[in-house]
């Protein structure tokens, strides 16, 4: 199945499903839920269940946005955010400084064709990375998640953070250099570079997904 032959599926089972189909909502949440458990759970793990839960409500219910602008992802995940954003304002004083706790998406199966400590090196530069990932900004991180791990499109990204395409290019690009500060920081000083960076992103995706 094409990506957009899926998107028009899950669209058409959103429809349905405001009409008071309840299966049809019931087979989009299978195909969604994991995703939106993932974009949660690398931010408020303790609360990324009833978080995923709160966000399909208010799919169900037309909250959150007004309009599919580019694919359902794009939409379903931008709903997320505003949910995300409302819980970290009546928990945190000041959203996106708070700690990840523990990030299952780390938690991935070993390939059996590495040896023990190239496992644990590459398990280590990921988690390193993933924990540089949650001191930048919420939107950067968002933005770069929804870049390596999502792989949505600008345009996508754009939707989901509510601006133009031209500004997540910037953002990305600004990310990326405040990531790789970040996990300097984290490593006394040695900044990897920018193309090894890229490779633990979205190596870190597709752990998730073994």
């Amino acid at each position: 199945m094409t990506a957009r032959s899926q998107d028009a599926e899950d669209v058409a089972l959103l429809v349905r499903w405001r009409g008071g189909d309840v299966a049809a909502g019931e087979a989009l949440t299978r195909r969604s839920f994991r995703m939106v458990l993932r974009f949660f759970d690398t931010k408020a793990p303790a609360a990324a269940l009833d978080l995923t839960q709160q966000t399909f409500l208010a799919l169900a219910e037309g909250r959150g946005r007004a309009e599919i602008r580019t694919s359902f992802r794009a939409y379903l995940l931008g709903i997320a955010r505003y949910t995300l954003i409302a819980h970290l304002r009546h928990h945190y004083r000041a959203p996106g400084t708070f700690e990840p706790g523990h990030s299952s998406i780390l938690d991935a199966l070993p390939d059996p064709a590495s040896s023990p400590t190239a496992r644990l090196q590459d398990h280590q530069q990921r988690a390193q990375v993933v924990h540089a990932l949650r001191r930048l900004p919420l939107d950067h991180q968002i933005a770069l998640e929804m870049h390596y791990w999502n792989e949505l499109s600008i345009a996508e990204i754009a939707a989901v953070l509510d601006c133009t395409p031209g500004s997540i290019k910037a953002r990305l690009f600004r990310a990326r250099k405040a990531l790789q500060a970040a996990v300097a920081d984290l490593n006394a000083g040695a900044a990897p570079p920018l193309d090894r960076l890229e490779h633990e992103l979205s190596s870190v995706a597709k752990d998730a997904e073994t």
